[in-house]
């Protein structure tokens, strides 16, 4: 009877049901380079949010770029894009449930691959060519009368967590040979980015209309492109950044 009690005693111990870790969404998303972070405070300004987010994921690789928007539906969250997928999953890891400004952050991977990592990997296609393909994988499912899918092909849950917005797309995306550069420093001036850009071949000249704003010309779009993929993110002070994208030719 004893040894029966014991043999009972040690199978119900030998499982700790608290501390069986169930996969969060972070966990069975595809790794990208883009994380999505979400439980943001949207009163926070967006230039103080860029700057913030930079300093606390900049430590676990480069990020390219952080989209922040504050239209309707989009407050309080942020897209971050980084170099490559170990540095976003690293960030993933250390910063999910991070306290920030009073706020426990949620990170996860993004959906859908950013735009200007597509382009690098050469798998970009326009957004209209994709709402015709999810409206035909659509069509084709209620057709099908097959069960409900995701974007990504995964059986999509009833009740669990909606899905995030994808990372908006840039008001600006086609490639130019002038590229634009914006939330500029007081102090920074043409001289100083002049020094900065020439190093690139087919440089010509720098135009700042405003305090803010510069336009960088150069003889040919993939000079332009070369420049922007360098040094759009480069830091200008210890709290500013290059933001560069193609301007209007």
């Amino acid at each position: 009877i004893i040894r029966s009690v014991l043999q009972s005693f040690t199978y119900t111990s030998a499982f700790d049901f608290s501390s069986v870790r169930l996969p969060t969404m972070s966990m069975i998303s595809q790794p990208n380079n883009t994380l999505y972070v979400s439980n943001i405070d949207w009163k926070i300004k967006k230039p103080l949010l860029r700057r913030a987010l930079y300093s606390l994921m900049t430590r676990h690789g480069k990020v390219l770029e952080i989209i922040t928007l504050r239209r309707d539906g989009l407050r309080g969250q942020a897209w971050v894009i980084f170099e490559d997928i170990q540095a976003a999953t690293a960030a993933l890891q250390t910063e999910n449930g991070f306290t920030f400004f009073g706020k426990d952050l949620k990170l996860a991977y993004a959906n859908e691959k950013s735009d200007r990592i597509a382009k690098r990997d050469g798998t970009y296609v326009p957004k209209a060519k994709r709402r015709k393909r999810q409206q035909e994988d659509t069509a084709a499912q209620a057709g099908g009368g097959g069960a409900e899918t995701a974007m990504d092909g995964t059986p999509a849950e009833s009740g669990g967590p909606p899905a995030q917005p994808p990372p908006p797309e840039k008001p600006v995306e086609q490639p130019s040979h002038i590229l634009f550069a914006s939330d500029l420093p007081s102090e920074c001036n043409e001289m100083m980015l002049a020094m900065l850009f020439r190093q690139y071949s087919g440089f010509k000249e720098v135009r700042i209309p405003r305090n803010g704003l510069a336009f960088i010309e150069f003889d040919s779009e993939p000079h332009a492109t070369l420049a922007l993929e360098r040094l759009n993110g480069f830091k200008l002070t210890t709290t500013d950044e290059l933001k560069l994208n193609y301007g209007k030719a």
